[in-house]
């Protein structure tokens, strides 16, 4: 079990999160890939803060709300004129775990949380609720605002630049990854999912604490310099894409609320930007070494 920090904030993708939850309540975390996000961020103005302000008196009743989103088994997403309700999965009594509100920027959001045990000095012990799917939730709608987006895609840094490695489930970047690790690659930024941002006419990409089964979450970042689509295949080869083309082959890998036309129509006109600042290539990759030296002489040739 790991303490949260006791200033209650954490940075991902340059965002910072600060969880306000009252006096007697600790906040404990069991998963280890959050820890080196435990800190502020370096450089943070208002438009980069997400408060979440944790309230422990009972939940809310959102009957009335109109329910858009429904994974069944892990949480449901409802609306109504507040902003956005987000129901974590039933406990064995029927009622959910804890309930989130915020609004389409996700400048802030309320956590209704029920009380999970309690110490025997009275200090109530809370497992950390700013985990799947809240986070990713709220840092998809705040990028969304403001110029940024989530990518399922592996990620890595050489001589500076920031390459990402993408594609949908099955395509490789598990493989890929492994594959960069055992080449002695030192700077991952993360084997599933990565976070894409334009900061001051700059595309940058940064790791997060949402690995897959490689187990890689770096807090780093870098410069974009490249995007590539996997496939696995019997030889190694790279080819150039065009910008819209490139666009809209990576819809499917990025997480877009189609459910909400307003939030996925600015998320889809970011990643046209980004696919204008950074070349897209189709890699379609041999799972050996051989694919890791056959890209890191294309992108030395190919500053």
């Amino acid at each position: 079990m790991i303490p949260f920090p006791t200033d209650g904030r954490l940075c991902i993708g340059g965002v910072e999160i600060a969880i306000h939850a009252p006096p007697h309540i600790r906040l404990r975390v069991e998963n280890p890939f959050y820890q080196p996000f435990f800190h502020g961020c370096a450089e943070t103005g208002e438009k980069n803060r997400v408060p979440i302000h944790l309230i422990c008196e009972g939940l809310p009743d959102i009957t009335h709300a109109t329910k858009v989103f429904d994974t069944i088994d892990a949480w449901s997403l409802y609306h109504d004129e507040s902003g956005f309700w987000l129901q974590s999965a039933l406990a064995a009594d029927r009622q959910p775990y804890w309930i989130a509100r915020f609004k389409r920027e996700a400048t802030r959001a309320d956590l209704y949380c029920r009380r999970i045990e309690s110490d025997p000095g009275h200090e109530d012990a809370i497992q950390l609720p700013f985990s799947y799917p809240l986070d990713q939730l709220l840092l998809m709608y705040h990028l969304a605002a403001r110029g940024g987006a989530l990518v399922h895609a592996a990620g890595m840094i050489e001589a500076g630049k920031a390459y990402l490695f993408a594609g949908v489930s099955g395509a490789g970047k598990s493989t890929f990854s492994e594959l960069l690790q055992a080449a002695g690659s030192e700077r991952l930024l993360s084997d599933e999912r990565v976070i894409v941002r334009e900061i001051k006419n700059q595309v940058t990409a940064f790791g997060t604490p949402w690995p897959g089964t490689s187990a890689i979450a770096a807090n780093d970042q870098a410069p974009l310099a490249g995007i590539f689509l996997l496939t696995q295949a019997v030889s190694n080869h790279i080819k150039k894409l065009e910008p819209v083309a490139a666009a809209d082959r990576l819809l499917p890998m990025l997480s877009i609320p189609w459910y909400d036309p307003e939030t996925a129509a600015g998320i889809i006109a970011f990643m046209r930007r980004v696919t204008r600042a950074a070349p897209v290539y189709e890699m379609c990759f041999r799972p050996d070494v051989s694919a890791v030296d056959y890209l890191l002489g294309f992108v030395n040739t190919h500053p």
